[in-house]
């Protein structure tokens, strides 16, 4: 395969995904993994006919690599958690995604540089609003309609804290998002940073998010973090 150009601290992520090529695309490797890490999160909380679901499409990716690649990609599992681990507070998948040219020209994808997000969430914080929604209801709300990797909405997590306030316990985040795979991106770099937070595949201009309950009675696409079941968020969203 042809040397891919990253940053430096993506080289052992890249490493590790090349070794799983071969006779895939790094594309569908790339796809395959975040897919895989995201259901083994979903399946953490998630019962019912979803979690047969959700493990039928495991064991039907999972099927297409061998007992050293599974190694392989639990390695890229293990990076990508540590990396989020030593810094949270970024786009690493979004970033990551963009690097290795994947956006999508007929999606108009294009990921907002952090800086940019973190600099747009702290121009339009108002702590004084936050503050007093929180002590009313105990928490505040965040909707981000076209969520792409999460960068918005890590960004304005780092706000919260950087303001003393508890992004994990005290706001519950709505997104939406028409491709899979960075909805899926999105919800794996919230889960990993502990944010309660539901992700809604689909477009939100003509199925926009109603409530929690609404989107599951009509079968929406619905991922949910760790966090949004510990907190128990159902009805706050």
């Amino acid at each position: 395969m042809a040397s891919i150009k990253v940053k430096s601290e993506y080289k052992e992520l890249v490493k590790l995904f090349n070794q799983l090529t071969g006779s895939r695309s790094l594309w569908q490797v790339f796809n395959d993994c975040i897919e895989i890490m995201a259901l083994s999160i979903q399946n953490t909380f998630c019962f019912g006919i979803n979690f047969s679901k959700n493990e039928t499409r495991y064991k039907d990716i999972i099927k297409n690599y061998s007992d050293n690649e599974i190694d392989v990609i639990l390695h890229i599992f293990a990076e990508i958690t540590n990396m989020i681990e030593k810094n949270p507070f970024r786009d690493l998948l979004g970033d990551l995604y963009m690097q290795l040219n994947m956006g999508s020209d007929s999606l108009g994808q294009f990921f907002t540089p952090y800086a940019v997000s973190y600099a747009m969430a702290e121009n339009t914080f108002d702590k004084i609003k936050t503050e007093s929604e929180i002590s009313k209801k105990g928490y505040i709300s965040l909707l981000e309609p076209a969520v792409g990797g999460g960068a918005n909405v890590i960004a304005f997590c780092e706000v919260l804290k950087n303001h003393k306030i508890n992004y994990q316990t005290q706001c519950v985040i709505v997104c939406q998002e028409l491709s899979k795979l960075t909805a899926l991106m999105c919800y794996t770099a919230l889960s990993l940073i502990g944010c309660a937070a539901v992700i809604k595949v689909a477009d939100s201009l003509t199925e926009p998010y109603t409530n929690y309950f609404k989107e599951c009675s009509k079968g929406a696409e619905l991922w949910t973090t760790p966090m949004f079941h510990i907190q128990n968020c159902y009805k706050k969203v």
